[in-house]
């Protein structure tokens, strides 16, 4: 099974956060890492990386720091999502997020949707099947501009009326790539956005073959 680890507080019984249940329905098997497991053996038997949204809190930011450290420089798969993304761009030295106008294009049943637009190229739309504009949810009042982008990373998505980043791949990876919203939670995204996680568990599975014949050459 491939092992994909995740920097959450807790499994919450039989609700998981939705980035859990998110590579779950995806294939993969969590390994759900606290702040305080936080260390270098909590990649050990991983194979991938989510950092959820909340791995940008404060209290999490460091432990978040210190997995994506491990994970980068065996060049494993990483998927940022939320202030994952605002992690990742500080990691790769980027500048911190700041104070933005909620993204609103209307409210559906609670929810705050905007139009993004995505790049033609990029991981992410390869992924996904197309590239241009989709509608997505917008729950985050911090945002990146380009000011604010590492350079070592790329713009991938972004949105059109203020120019906030909701896309970032790495320039140096396989596979490193962030996204401002949350596409775990998959009812307010499109359909064809729940593949991110079956692209994350799909180059975890290959990445862990590759090591193994590494490990165990014919």
């Amino acid at each position: 099974m491939t092992i994909i680890t995740i920097l959450a507080d807790h499994r919450n019984g039989h609700h998981p956060e939705p980035s859990i249940r998110a590579v779950e329905l995806a294939g993969g098997q969590v390994n759900v890492v606290t702040v305080a497991e936080a260390n270098a053996d909590a990649l050990a038997d991983a194979a991938g990386l989510l950092l959820p949204d909340n791995a940008a809190h404060e209290r999490n930011a460091p432990a978040g720091l210190r997995l994506l450290e491990g994970a980068l420089s065996r060049d494993m798969p990483v998927l940022a999502t939320g202030g994952g993304m605002h992690l990742l761009n500080a990691y790769f030295g980027g500048g911190p997020a700041q104070p933005v106008n909620a993204h609103r294009e209307e409210s559906d049943a609670g929810t705050v949707r905007h139009q993004i637009y995505l790049s033609p190229g990029s991981k992410v739309a390869a992924i996904i099947g197309s590239a241009g504009m989709f509608r997505v949810n917008s729950r985050h009042r911090l945002g990146l501009r380009e000011p604010q982008r590492a350079e070592r990373l790329m713009t991938i998505a972004y949105q059109l009326d203020d120019g906030v980043i909701e896309g970032l791949e790495s320039k140096e990876h396989s596979w490193v790539i962030g996204v401002q919203f949350l596409p775990e939670r998959d009812d307010e995204v499109p359909a064809n956005f729940r593949n991110l996680f079956l692209g994350l568990v799909e180059r975890a599975q290959e990445f862990m073959e590759s090591n193994d014949k590494r490990r165990n050459p014919r």
